[in-house]
């Protein structure tokens, strides 16, 4: 089984070891690799993910699984993570991508023009 995280993607990097007298020999520098389990609301399901503790953050700071899942494009996830979003998808359907309103250069324009009078009445 490679050493690679299922959510950030990290794996086995190849250094060197450096000693007082600069010889090098090779060496591995292995990820923080922990196997835990992630509950997935929308599935009702559990998976077990071999993830870095970085991995770990992420997956904490989005809100859980399901959250950083939905969050991401396919494109942007592993091949895992793919899957896991597809599922999802399937289950549940594809979310509306939230409709982006267009800002007209003159309503650029207008709010640059305010800020740069509320500068100089400071």
């Amino acid at each position: 089984m490679p050493r690679v995280c299922k959510v950030t993607g990290k794996k086995t990097e190849v250094g060197m070891n450096v000693s007082h007298s600069h010889r090098r020999t090779k060496r591995t520098f292995l990820p923080n690799l922990q196997k835990l389990k992630f509950h997935s609301d929308l599935l009702g399901r559990d998976f077990s993910l071999r993830i870095s503790t970085a991995g770990l953050r992420t997956l904490t700071k989005h809100g859980g699984l399901d959250a950083y899942v939905m969050s991401k494009p396919v494109s942007r996830l592993t091949e895992e993570m793919a899957v896991i979003k597809k599922a999802i998808e399937k289950k549940v359907g594809k979310p509306a991508a939230p409709a982006k309103k267009p800002v007209h250069k003159a309503n650029r324009s207008a709010r640059l023009v305010k800020k740069v009078e509320a500068r100089q009445a400071a």
